[in-house]
C-alpha cells in the first residue's frame, strides 16, 4: 500500500514538473534605459521608473541598485535581463549597465540618444 502511494506521488510530481517547468525570479522592469543620464538622473527618479531594487549593495562605498528578471525553462531558452546602477554620494547616477537576452531587447538597439 505504501509503495502504491509513492508511485502516485511520483507520478503527480512528474506531471506537475512537466506542466510547470518554468521558474521566474525577480520582477519585470522596463528595458528602456537610454533616458538615464550620469550625474543627472537621481535615485528618486530611478525608484519611480523601476520600483524597489531586486538587490541593494555598495561598490567602493557608494550605493548600488540591481534589478533582475530571470525566466528559467526546462524545455526552452531561458531569458534574463539585468540592470545595475551605481550612485554618486549626492544620489545621482554614477554609471549603469543593462543586459538582456529577451528577443524584444535584442531586436532594438539600446544606444545613447
Amino acid at each position: 500500500m505504501k509503495s502504491q502511494k509513492l508511485i502516485y506521488l511520483g507520478s503527480f510530481l512528474s506531471s506537475a514538473f512537466l506542466t510547470t517547468s518554468c521558474l521566474t525570479v525577480g520582477s519585470s522592469f522596463p528595458s528602456s534605459v537610454t533616458w538615464i543620464k550620469t550625474d543627472k538622473t537621481t535615485k528618486t527618479e530611478i525608484e519611480k521608473a523601476f520600483g524597489p531594487p531586486f538587490r541593494m549593495g555598495y561598490d567602493s562605498g557608494y550605493r548600488t541598485y540591481s534589478y533582475g528578471y530571470y525566466k528559467y525553462s526546462a524545455f526552452s531558452e531561458s531569458l534574463t535581463k539585468d540592470l545595475t546602477i551605481r550612485f554618486n554620494a549626492n544620489d545621482t547616477v554614477s554609471s549603469y549597465s543593462f543586459s538582456s537576452s529577451f528577443p524584444d531587447d535584442k531586436e532594438k538597439p539600446n544606444s545613447k540618444e
